[in-house]
């Protein structure tokens, strides 16, 4: 039995500022039963918000409804999109669900309920979503293929993950889908609007420079 519905995987490197608008995203959902954990990749600045309190301060809010809000900092810094960030939560996600978030991207407060009710009482074991790139104003259609979908347009059952390994190369949100489909799981896209919130465009984008936010880390 699932101690959560629902895990949230957030694997963070540097950019401290966003990551505190992540969390307090993550704190506004307007449904509960779920953990929320915060992995730093060998992060220096996990450590100044645990010294500080910042982060306890999180935990106690979460807890406040009855969730948990989970910090921890691996040793080294591994890089590869946060890949040993994600292997590290796959392993401690306590949820019958498992859901990602950038620390650099937010949530619409009702990110959670929205995934939740595309798939609780389903036969699916993974559904995806379109999600909102607010430097352009444009909705990402996602599509199963390679460079078309992400790990924060997916929810998926948390015990199909426990003994995948996700790997430091480019495009490995696309090869754990694949993995997925070999697998013969069942996935559906839902049709519910988009409640992720994509801040910033990644670095192959022509414009990538105007697109950055700018006032914050």
């Amino acid at each position: 039995m699932s101690e959560f519905r629902l895990s949230l995987c957030v694997p963070c490197y540097l950019k401290p500022q966003r990551t505190l608008r992540a969390i307090e995203s993550v704190l506004n959902q307007d449904t509960n039963g779920w953990e929320a954990i915060f992995m730093g990749d060998g992060c220096p600045n996990f450590a100044d918000f645990q010294d500080d309190g910042t982060f306890s301060e999180f935990s106690e809010r979460a807890l406040e409804n009855g969730n948990e809000m989970h910090f921890i900092n691996l040793k080294e810094h591994k890089g590869g999109w946060g890949y040993a960030a994600r292997n590290v939560s796959f392993k401690l996600a306590r949820g019958q669900y498992v859901i990602f978030l950038d620390n650099d991207d937010v949530l619409e407060p009702n990110h959670f309920s929205n995934y939740l009710s595309a798939i609780e009482g389903t036969d699916a074991d993974m559904v995806y979503f379109n999600s909102y790139i607010e430097p352009i104003d444009a909705i990402r259609e996602s599509e199963l293929r390679f460079g078309c979908i992400g790990h924060s347009e997916i929810i998926v059952k948390a015990d199909l993950l426990k003994t995948f390994t996700q790997k430091p190369e480019y495009g490995h949100d696309w090869h754990l889908i694949e993995h997925l489909i070999r697998k013969n799981a069942v996935i559906k896209k839902s049709n519910n609007p988009p409640t992720y919130i994509i801040k910033e465009i990644g670095g192959g984008h022509p414009n990538r420079e105007r697109l950055t936010e700018k006032n914050i880390d």
